[in-house]
């Protein structure tokens, strides 16, 4: 138990006996020093700090302490809260200083943290190759140089210099990570033993292990809480700032609801957060995005930012002036989606931007409890047992935690094996694409023992790169498996990472880390998973997927019955086909795909926290009620937004009648694209929609560039994104239609009718006059008869072969007798026209035709 010692007390006894361990007086001088430089760099900014501490070092006075020692120690203060003032501090002592070593680390890290990966990787390359570096720098600099690809290096630097300092404890961990991504299991084994040994040992302080380290080797979650916990301490600041006023009930307005994350990039957690994000309840939620990272120009990142209301970025900002922002945005929920990973920005958290702060997605389990009131779990990730040690209340998802975006999107068309690497004929493929530091002996052990049960099979692996290449090489022979057996994948985007993960037929889980988004991307490409049950939650996270998606035979309780399920599937082409077949055609329908159950389920525990909040009541564990879940629970398959499509060749009127049927009061999205027409001031054809279908198809020879698979995963996202943006904006209910045309769209009427409820509406016009128009608008020949023919080809195909609602209106009769046409055109398009409406869209259509020019 540790109590408060009196000031007077702590004085009186100094002044009798010095501690053994007081620093000399430089030192002290230097903490208030720095101290003082502390407070003008938050109170003046950098430049008065700088100056500061300038004119000290100058003074005759001063105590001796370099100047670059000083600004080393102040950027390392702020390091956690504001990287960009800690990155110019560091940097400004390295001027000054080259030879500081510590600088460098510092400012390596700092470069990482902020984006800058070539020069992080150069700044710790110097590191570990300079003679003048410490032991610990250099193993500290290795660790993060392991990351970018110098693996041997890194490795044997660190080895070195960490038995020159006689293998201490406060680096076991730091190596343990160069280790483990570098496959060097022996080294793994030797220090996780003597981690483990310390903690048995109540040294728990003296190991300095990050979370993420301490997951990729312990399954005891009392150990991670308390790492995690440890880590809280030592990098957050104390909770200076009294809590932001929590309203409800709303009053009227949206619930403002903030994500805070540093990877609204082309990254998994993106990948995963994308589903929940895209089916917000705009209505009843306004979403604020604060990134605190760097924008990658990706098209994950522009899909990311189109689903919120406000983007801002923090990354440039201390933690105090991050969350200053976000509380002045008035946000009602802050949901950080990192915990403590390597990039982190939870110190903006300790600030209390929010009156209700939620961790979710990025990191599996508790975050220490200090600037969190909930974390997010499911009843298998958190059984009740577990949840006794959370120094945080939880909300609890059913029936499993973790969303994605798989619903939203079609499966890409497999590769063939060459093309992927794979060897032809029937050798069955095993499949582990985590990261390699999740692997170590007794994995690679179980794993092996499956390939030589299974002789006609290979494991098919992500290149951890030419040294791990190496240690693998060499544990695969010790099991008597050759090298040829182990088949190394290149990284990839995620679209062709999983055409390639179609020809896996059975994924190998790790532990005790397993894998998270890994797995999930094998459900939705077809591939059965097998995991074991595990002890903490990020070693269940698999078996809650698998749960989740009705596969809960492939969840093992230990490593014996895990190989052995392996090896009896493997042997068994009739039971392995049935297995695969379960995951193609029932899995995508489970609870593991249903983003929108998920997304409501989140909203209802948001719109909770907030009331017990506003009451001025604590956090308290959050499980929905079977009649909430009831609601939450969307229909299998949902309804379809009603498309009503405007049919017809270039020049054929699709333009009048889409413009007379949006005088009718038929939503159409825009901005419209322009034609060089002055008769024609609006196309009625959104831009957006446009553009999709010229990537999709030639204009000039009107034949598709892509696939039927390709189409429709490029008109589904469409149809998520720009469209569901441009009809929010227009404030156009879901259950209402739009409308849109362009010729090309009937290339890929069956795409379209499986996302939406279409009718077509077809413009039939003379080639004669289609030609004509064409010749008066100074248009290439494909816009006109030659054009029409193939348009009108492909739309009467689709009409004799689908079944979909069609109406076709000859353009004479639009101009001739508008009134009637109008009426039939309401009935089937099932608009109720008001006298208004009527009057607008007759007129639209019997407007004066524009002033012939003069002959010159």
């Amino acid at each position: 138990m540790t109590t408060d010692k009196k000031p007077g007390k702590k004085k009186a006894a100094s002044a009798n006996k010095p501690p053994a361990n007081k620093a000399p007086a430089k030192s002290v001088a230097m903490k208030d020093v720095v101290g003082d430089a502390l407070r003008i760099l938050r109170e003046q900014g950098q430049a008065q700090a700088l100056a500061y501490l300038q004119q000290l070092a100058a003074a005759k006075d001063a105590v001796a302490v370099p100047l670059s020692d000083r600004l080393t120690v102040l950027a390392t203060t702020v390091q956690q809260g504001d990287p960009k003032t800690a990155l110019a501090l560091a940097e400004k002592s390295i001027e000054l200083a080259p030879d500081s070593m510590e600088a460098r680390v510092l400012a390596g890290a700092l470069q990482d943290r902020l984006g800058d990966r070539k020069a992080s990787e150069a700044t710790m390359l110097h590191v570990v190759n300079a003679a003048t570096a410490k032991p610990d720098q250099v193993v500290r600099a290795a660790n993060l140089l392991v990351r970018f690809g110098p693996q041997e290096i890194a490795l044997s630097g660190a080895k070195a210099a960490y038995e020159k300092l006689g293998r201490p404890l406060r680096l076991a961990s730091t190596l343990l990570y160069i280790a483990q991504v570098t496959a060097d299991w022996e080294l793994v084994a030797s220090l996780v033993a003597q981690i483990r040994q310390a903690y048995q040992d109540g040294k728990a302080e003296e190991v300095k292990e990050s979370p993420r380290t301490n997951l990729l080797w312990c399954d005891d979650e009392g150990i991670n809480i308390q790492v995690v916990q440890q880590w809280s301490r030592k990098s957050l600041p104390q909770l200076t700032k009294a809590l932001p006023p929590a309203v409800a009930p709303l009053a009227g307005r949206r619930l403002r609801l903030a994500y805070l994350s540093s990877d609204f990039r082309d990254h998994p957690t993106s990948r995963l957060i994308n589903g929940m994000l895209r089916h917000h309840d705009r209505a009843q939620f306004e979403l604020f995005m604060y990134c605190s990272s760097w924008d990658d120009g990706s098209k994950m990142r522009r899909q990311i930012e189109s689903h919120f209301d406000h983007v801002h970025s923090v990354a440039q900002l201390s933690d105090e002036n991050a969350a200053a922002l976000i509380r002045s945005h008035g946000i009602d929920v802050l949901i950080e989606l990192n915990g403590p990973t390597r990039a982190n920005r939870m110190g903006i958290l300790a600030h209390r931007p929010a009156p209700v702060q939620i961790d979710y997605l990025g990191w599996p389990g508790s975050v220490g409890g200090r600037v969190v009131d909930y974390v997010v779990v499911d009843d298998y990730t958190a059984p009740p047992e577990a949840l006794k040690r959370y120094p945080e209340k939880v909300i609890n998802l059913q029936k499993t935690y973790q969303v994605n975006d798989f619903a939203a999107r079609t499966l890409p068309p497999a590769k063939t094996r060459a093309e992927v690497g794979l060897p032809a004929g029937d050798t069955l493929v095993l499949g582990m694409f985590n990261a390699i530091n999740k692997v170590h002996g007794e994995v690679w052990t179980a794993w092996m023992q499956i390939l030589q049960a299974v002789p006609n099979s290979v494991l098919w692996l992500l290149d951890p790169g030419p040294l791990a290449r190496r240690h693998i090489a060499a544990a695969s022979k010790s099991h008597g498996i050759g090298i040829k057996r182990i088949v190394v994948a290149p990284r990839l985007k995620e679209d062709e990472h999983l055409a390639r993960l179609q020809h896996c037929d059975l994924m190998l889980d790790p532990w005790p880390y397993g894998g998270h988004t890994s797995t999930s991307d094998a459900l939705f490409a077809g591939v059965p998973v097998i995991a074991l049950a595990g002890s903490n939650f990020a070693s269940r996270v698999s078996g809650g997927l698998l749960r989740a998606a009705g596969m809960q035979q492939l969840v093992q309780p230990d490593v014996a019955s895990y190989v052995k399920t392996a090896v009896a599937l493997l042997r068994s082409p009739v039971q392995l086909a049935k297995v695969k077949r379960f995951v193609k055609e029932q899995v995508p329908q489970s609870d593991v795909f249903n983003a929108v159950f998920k997304t409501r389920q989140m909203e209802m525990a948001c719109r909770h926290a907030l009331t017990l909040a506003a009451q001025g009541k604590p956090a308290v564990n959050i499980r929905l009620s079977p009649k909430a879940l009831a609601s939450a629970q969307p229909n299998a398959v949902p309804a379809k937004r009603r498309l009503v499509l405007v049919c017809g060749p270039w020049s054929s009127g699709t333009s009048a009648l889409a413009g007379f049927l949006g005088q009718a009061g038929l939503a159409a999205p825009g901005p419209f694209f322009a034609v060089n027409d002055p008769r024609t001031p609006a196309t009625f054809e959104m831009q957006a929609f446009r553009e999709v279908l010229v990537g999709l198809a030639s204009e000039q020879t009107l034949e598709p560039r892509v696939t039927p698979a390709q189409a429709l995963a490029a008109l589904r996202e469409f149809r998520d994104g720009a469209l569901a943006d441009a009809c929010r904006a227009a404030g156009v209910p879901a259950d209402q239609p739009v409308m849109l045309k362009h010729a090309l769209a009937v290339l890929f009427l069956p795409e379209l009718a499986q996302l939406f409820d279409l009718q077509l509406v077809g413009v039939l016009r003379p080639y004669e006059a289609i030609e004509e128009t064409r010749r008066r608008r100074k248009w290439p020949a494909h816009f006109g008869q030659a054009g029409a023919t193939r348009v009108y080809g492909h739309l009467f195909k689709h009409l004799v072969d689908a079944q979909t609602a069609y109406c076709l209106v000859r353009y004479t009769d639009l101009m001739a007798a508008p009134a009637r046409v109008l009426g039939h055109l309401a009935g089937f398009c099932r608009v109720q026209l008001t006298q208004q409406q009527q009057q607008a869209a007759l007129a639209f259509v019997s407007r004066p035709a524009a002033p012939k020019a003069k002959a010159a």
